[in-house]
């Protein structure tokens, strides 16, 4: 979370549980912000190393204000692409 956070773009980043499932939200500037933050090194390293919770849903997509932690699970149920 540390590095997340001092990614290039980055508005904001949190993470929590829900029902059980880790989920991780991150607001970027931009598309190009969140896609560079992804193919870095520390993304990368942090998902070899976790492999637990780099499987599952994720959800990206442009909005005008960012999901509160009320809105999250829906939309990842909603929205969510298996990874």
């Amino acid at each position: 979370m540390v590095q997340v956070r001092k990614a290039p773009g980055n508005i904001s980043a949190d993470a929590r549980t829900i029902n059980g499932v880790h989920h991780t939200l991150s607001v970027w500037t931009d598309k190009d912000a969140m896609r560079a933050y992804l193919t870095a090194d520390a993304h990368l390293e942090a998902m070899r190393l976790f492999p637990r919770i780099a499987t599952g849903k994720v959800v990206g997509y442009p909005a005008q204000h960012a999901p509160d932690w009320s809105e999250v699970h829906a939309i990842w149920l909603e929205r969510g692409r298996a990874v």
